[in-house]
């Protein structure tokens, strides 16, 4: 039978369904998710991308669809704003923010794929750059103009905007001032504004939205959405995400599974610098490679090789890391041999404690340019005296590890009675231990001044 022989009463149905349909689409985006991109999202997913209040912190652990979440609820207020605002006869503006380019550019990416690769809605396209993406609205009436931009040490990138959405990204590490300075420039349209993280630390912008959020605070502003990676359903029976679950500190288990904040306390290197020094970097001129290499010492630990380029600038950016739990010093010294070639290294910085002066006497066979680093208390103090330094004066760049960050903000120091000061960690200290050793070109006499460690010199460094 043909649509047009069915009887009247059915018909009626099929259309006040279908048009039911449509209506749920413009105010549900979970439903046009599953119409128009073919995508159904978990139910915790479905409240935050329904969720029409103005000020919205989402705050959560890892593998939860945060960004696949977040870009639908990108993509309808892009189609679907005159319907969903005050937006009539102008255009809309929808600004995503990240600390950095690569990181804005994941959310970016996965907008535009949904989109370019969607045959209905790929026919409003506009314009489709790497940082811009301009759609129509769904009736013809105007568009939407989509941009991404990396906040950086200033926030330049993000001036001249007045934008309807506001979305920060990986908001934790996102400096506090370039937030308050931002989100004021989409006041004058009532902006929306989403902030969306894994949790740092208890301190910034972010941690503040949210204990000032719902149900925290009754009178808060931000509707606060907390999802656990175990939320997913997914995860439990996804091997490789349970074998990194158990090579997760208590720490790092509560911050990156959880989505908790954890109060690290009075940290060796404070967590503004760290998050200062997370960033694109361009190097100035000629670079000079080095590889710092911690080996593993227990079955817990980790063999690290991190390493750093030094520009004319003398500014240190890590350009590459990479962990392994094995130990076996042939292998790792093959690894050594890899970065070398790549690299063109100019010095190789092992720890030679342990197994790692086997490692040291392997590679200079091999004729690598190593040198061994002995890990005394001493030694040990001044190569992260040094490192504080290079993050204090700004000339240190770190890419986005979540290692490497986290066990940053857990170093500790104490003094001997002879004003030495001793590095503890509550946590493993693998990777800022492969940093420094990596940063030891430009420390302790081969670049950077070494100040005595007395009373004076000890507070104006440490406070």
């Amino acid at each position: 039978m043909q649509l047009n022989d069915k009887p009247s009463k059915e018909l009626l149905q099929e259309r006040q369904n279908f048009l039911q349909t449509i209506t749920n689409c413009v105010h549900k985006p979970s439903v046009f998710s599953e119409v128009f991109l073919s995508h159904k999202l978990f139910d915790y997913n479905k409240k935050y991308v329904d969720c029409e209040d103005r000020f919205i912190v989402y705050r959560s652990g890892r593998q939860v669809g945060k960004t696949m979440s977040t870009a639908v609820k990108i993509i309808h207020y892009a189609l679907f704003a005159p319907l969903l605002s005050d937006i009539i006869n102008r255009e809309c503006i929808i600004v995503i923010a990240a600390p950095t380019q690569n990181q804005a550019s994941i959310m970016f990416n996965k907008i535009r794929d949904l989109i370019t690769t969607n045959d209905f809605l790929g026919s409003y396209v506009v314009r489709n750059t790497q940082t811009e993406l301009w759609v129509n609205f769904l009736d013809n009436s105007g568009m939407t103009k989509i941009y991404t931009r990396a906040t950086g040490e200033t926030g330049t990138s993000l001036r001249g905007y007045s934008p309807d959405v506001i979305v920060a990204d990986e908001c934790s590490f996102i400096k506090t001032d370039i937030l308050r300075a931002f989100l004021p420039s989409g006041m004058a349209r009532r902006a929306k504004v989403w902030l969306t993280s894994t949790p740092f630390s208890k301190s910034g912008y972010f941690y503040e939205a949210c204990q000032n959020s719902k149900p925290n605070n009754p009178e808060g502003m931000w509707t606060e959405f907390h999802v656990k990676s175990i939320d997913n359903p997914l995860v439990k029976s996804d091997p490789t995400f349970i074998e990194e679950i158990k090579r997760l500190t208590r720490e790092e288990y509560v911050q990156e599974v959880e989505g908790e904040f954890l109060d690290i306390g009075d940290a060796l290197i404070p967590n503004s610098l760290i998050t200062e020094a997370i960033g694109d970097y361009t190097p100035k001129g000629r670079v000079r490679y080095y590889m710092g290499v911690d080996v593993a010492r227990t079955g817990r630990d980790e063999t690290v090789f991190t390493i750093v380029g030094v520009d004319d600038n003398d500014t240190v950016f890590v350009e590459e890391m990479e962990s392994e739990s094995q130990s076996n010093v042939v292998q790792v010294a093959g690894r050594m041999n890899d970065f070398a070639r790549k690299y063109d290294l100019e010095t190789i910085f092992v720890d030679e404690t342990g197994l790692g002066g086997g490692l040291v006497d392997l590679s200079r066979e091999q004729k690598l340019p190593v040198r061994g680093v002995f890990f005394s208390l001493q030694e040990k103090a001044e190569m992260y005296k040094n490192l504080r330094l290079l993050f204090e004066n700004h000339k240190i760049k770190l890419k986005q590890i979540n290692k490497l960050v986290y066990q940053l903000s857990y170093l500790r120091r104490e003094y001997t009675e002879t004003g030495i000061m001793k590095i503890k960690s509550d946590e493993h200290d693998d990777f800022p231990d492969s940093l420094v050793l990596a940063c030891k070109s430009v420390s302790g006499g081969e670049g950077w001044h070494v100040l005595p460690i007395g009373e004076g010199i000890k507070k104006a460094l440490f406070g």
